[in-house]
């Protein structure tokens, strides 16, 4: 790979153009779609209903199977670019995420959107580790803390996007456009990569063979979790159609880990965090992560239930979200390798802790500006404890091991976000109902009128999301707990070398 990107240099002489700018771009574009996406359908899954006119059991769908999809995909994207090579890796799977982008724009029912979601999920995901690793690579020495600028601002930042404009849709009352951008970024991609990646890659030397137990064995898995997970939120554990499937996944993933360790070329190389460096960045990385999807999914709840807010508002909230994330990529460029990831993780895992400490107790009275501060604070914490955790985790120890690290890191965080998902919104269910049921026991049910009903649900629904946000400051613990080891363990790498 590193020869690849020496071959680059060519390229910019013809195209007078830095490599590390278009591998950025070729990376942002890529990727950031997917996230993109994700955030989009959060905010208008009311608006894709009542255009496709499905059930509101099915809405999930499309979002679970695309993030096992991406899951699924992650750790298959380095072995297919030893197979493959990079240019024709990613030129292949920016095809398929844009067949997938295609199909979601002309979609006319749920069985056609979560196909394309599926397919966006699984090209997007090999195209993760096929890319990313490039791109910090392809950024020279001098200038290679800029590397975190570009990765928190344009991923992160694709993210924060695609919230702000699936509110705005909410106001069109359309959905379709959304995928348009995907349409058109990936058209992009392809074509700049065709033209800006090597096309005389290194000869291949020695051919590493594909495990191919382990490859089926993580397509079961991931299959097997499938089941459960699309009716979870509905059904609960004590479904049929959950509770055996999930002990099916947790064998096959258990007999996963067994093989996949025993090959030459393990697809997740857990044995590379067998210390306190990398193992406490994976805690910090896959932790940020598991917070961010609570914070998003409570924070965005609350806002529609119990705030009744009109669309402008929500462009407005993500918007900060937004100048959050911006600030966490200019302190992390600045301050990455004078602090080292240790100690940023602290100061990201405290904002962490405020916020979720003042949600836990959140009202309808709390005014919007100080909403709009805390969203932008969370976007800080979050993306800054990711980032060091996972940047910390690919610099720790031997440096040509960084990207089975980094590889292994990823693999996990995917996965546990791609369960964590349908967990919360039968979290979400569950305590709802618990509230609801407490509450009325101490309301007359025969005397209550209508609006005194009306305000039971708000405040059962109310008591879910500080409940959510309980879990959201438990976390935030961890990660400051994490981060603390972290730092006792060193400063770590520099991006730039003296």
């Amino acid at each position: 790979m590193s020869q690849q990107l020496q071959r680059l240099e060519p390229t910019r002489n013809k195209m007078a153009i830095p490599p590390y700018l278009v591998i950025s771009f070729l990376t942002i574009f890529a990727i950031g779609a997917q996230y993109f996406s994700n955030l989009s359908y959060v905010l208008n899954q009311g608006v894709i209903q009542n255009g496709l006119h499905i059930s509101s059991d099915d809405l999930l769908l499309p979002s679970i199977l695309s993030n096992l999809a991406f899951a699924l995909g992650v750790p298959l994207g380095p072995v297919l670019t030893r197979q493959l090579g990079l240019r024709r890796n990613y030129l292949l799977f920016t095809l398929i995420f844009l067949c997938g982008s295609v199909i979601d724009v002309v979609s006319t029912g749920i069985v056609t959107l979560s196909i394309g979601r599926v397919v966006q999920g699984f090209g997007s995901g090999i195209l993760f580790l096929t890319i990313l690793p490039v791109s910090l690579r392809s950024f020279p020495n001098k200038i290679r803390n800029l590397f975190l600028l570009m990765i928190i601002t344009g991923l992160f930042g694709a993210s924060a996007l695609g919230a702000l404009c699936g509110s705005l849709s909410l106001y069109t009352d359309s959905w379709r456009w959304l995928f348009l951008f995907n349409v058109i970024a990936s058209l992009l991609c392809f074509i700049i990569g065709y033209f800006g990646l090597p096309r005389q890659e290194e000869t291949v030397q020695e051919q590493t063979r594909i495990d191919k137990k382990a490859v089926v064995l993580l397509c079961a898995t991931i299959l097997s979790f499938a089941v459960p997970l699309c009716r979870l939120t509905n059904e609960g554990f004590s479904s049929l159609y959950v509770w055996p499937f999930l002990g099916i996944g947790l064998l096959l993933l258990g007999l996963f880990i067994y093989v996949d360790q025993k090959a030459e070329a393990p697809l997740v190389p857990f044995r590379t965090l067998k210390a306190a460096k990398p193992v406490s960045g994976t805690i910090m990385a896959v932790v940020s992560h598991a917070s961010l999807i609570i914070a998003i999914a409570g924070i965005n709840g609350f806002l529609q239930h119990n705030m009744d807010l009109s669309y402008l508002h929500f462009v407005y909230f993500y918007a900060w979200f937004f100048v959050g994330i911006i600030g966490s990529a200019i302190l992390k460029t600045l301050l990455y390798d004078k602090l080292g990831a240790g100690v940023l993780g602290m100061l990201g895992s405290l904002v962490v802790l405020y916020v979720s400490f003042q949600w836990m107790v959140i009202e309808t009275d709390i005014s919007l500006p100080f909403l709009y501060f805390q969203i932008a604070c969370l976007g800080c914490g979050v993306s800054m404890v990711l980032v060091s955790g996972a940047l910390g985790t690919a610099l720790a120890g031997d440096i040509h091991q960084a990207s089975m690290r980094s590889a292994t890191l990823h693999s996990i965080r995917n996965f546990i976000g791609a369960t964590l998902s349908p967990l919360v919104g039968w979290l979400l269910l569950r305590q709802n109902t618990i509230h609801y049921q407490e509450i009325k026991q101490h309301v007359n049910v025969e005397e209550a009128s209508s609006q005194l009903e009306g305000t039971v649900k708000k405040s059962a629904i109310l008591g879910a999301y500080h409940d959510l946000f309980t879990i959201l400051f438990i976390l935030g613990f961890i990660m400051f707990v994490a981060s603390v080891v972290k730092m006792t363990t060193g400063k770590g790498r520099a991006l730039v070398q003296k």
